[in-house]
Order: structure tokens, then sequence, then C-alpha cells
């Protein structure tokens, strides 16, 4: 049996937008908003279970959140004249997104020799997203009301599942017979369905590639 502890840095970015419609003197206004998902640290720790000779099975669970800045912009209806929109722009800050992903995987062990070790993994994965998500955007306005400013945006956190795949490559370096360190790229990537305020579902991608270290337990 082996277990893995890993830091490690997601590389792929996940950026998204979302519209919605919204109902303001007796005319219809809309809000775009653009979500930066970039990439950062993931925490990836999992363990393997030798079979039968080179073969395995293990787990791992990866986790990986971020806290960024959401663009919005906004058409606004004038409350005295028809089709006279403001347009309004503005930046949700605090908006939050975490991914959860359990990667199953069937393992094969190579050892080349000395302390080198190696583990190729494959398998099902699941993940769990968390995104907040802007539901309103609220204005300052002055008479006459030709212009309108950003006051703040109200979000709301969402939450969706699906099942990916995932492949990987550990590379373990022993230092001695039970303990050592390592160096992981996994790739898994998924296509996570989050339901929107106004009966709508927004696609996000969630996963992608990592790669970082960490160190190895042998039993």
């Amino acid at each position: 049996m082996h277990i893995s502890v890993n830091g490690a840095f997601q590389a792929t970015t996940n950026d998204f937008s979302d519209r919605f419609e919204f109902e303001r003197n007796l005319e219809t206004g809309s809000t775009e908003a653009d979500y930066p998902v970039q990439g950062g640290f993931i925490f990836d720790a999992g363990a393997g279970y030798r079979l039968w000779k080179n073969l395995a099975a293990g787990v791992a669970v990866s986790y990986f959140t971020r806290d960024d800045v959401a663009g919005t912009t906004s058409s606004f209806p004038h409350p005295f004249f028809f089709n006279q929109p403001r347009e309004v722009t503005g930046e949700a800050t605090g908006v939050k997104r975490s991914e959860t992903a359990v990667h199953v995987q069937a393992m094969y062990l190579v050892n080349p020799g000395g302390r080198l070790r190696l583990v190729l993994s494959g398998g099902p994965s699941f993940f769990r997203v968390e995104q907040d998500l802007v539901t309103e955007v609220t204005i300052t306005e002055t008479f006459p009301y030709d212009t309108a400013t950003f006051a703040s945006a109200q979000k709301s956190r969402k939450k969706g599942s699906a099942p990916a795949f995932n492949v990987g490559a550990d590379v373990m370096w022993m230092l001695n017979p039970r303990f050592g360190v390592g160096g992981l790229v996994r790739f898994s990537r998924a296509s996570v369905d989050l339901d929107a305020p106004g009966a709508r579902t927004i696609s996000v991608d969630a996963g992608g590639v990592y790669a970082g270290g960490g160190i190895r337990l042998l039993f």
C-alpha cells in the first residue's frame, strides 16, 4: 500500500459567462457577468493498494478553490423614457469557486530499479462544483436619471456535480524503504451544470491539468 500527499498547481483556466434579464420600469433590462476562473493551488491526496503483481487499485481526492472578481455589464431601462437604457458596468467582488473531485484509479506499478518508482493510473472521476453567481445588480441614480452608476451586486452560491475521467503519472524517489518524495501529473476535466435563478442552467468546466509534488509513504 502507498499513500501520497501533494501540493500542486492547476494550470487550466475555466472562465465562463452568464446573462440574465429582469423587469424594470415596464421594460426588460439585462445583466451580463464574466467569471474568471484562473489556475491556482490544488491539494491532492490518495492511496493505492497492490492487488496482483504490478496491478493496484486506488482513490485520490483533489480540492481547488479561488476567490475572484466578476465583471458585470447591465442595461437598465430609463424610468421616464422607453428605449433609452443606461449602461452600467461594475465588479462583483468575493466571487468564490471550489471544486472537489474524487478520482477512482486502476494503477500499474513500475519499479525500474534502485529507489525509483513509477505509478501510472486512470479511471473515473466525480466532480462537485460550488460557484457564486451574480443574481442582481443594484444601482445609484439621481434626477434626471439619464445616467446610473454601479452600487453593488448580490450573489447566490450554486452547486452541481458530474462524472469525468482521470489519467495520471506519479514518479517516486524513496529516501528509505517506507518514506520518499514524488512528483505527480494528473488530468481530469468535467462539464458541470449549475441551476441558475430563473429556471436556467449554466454549464461550467471544472478541473484540467495539474502538476506538483509531495511525500510518499509505503507500507
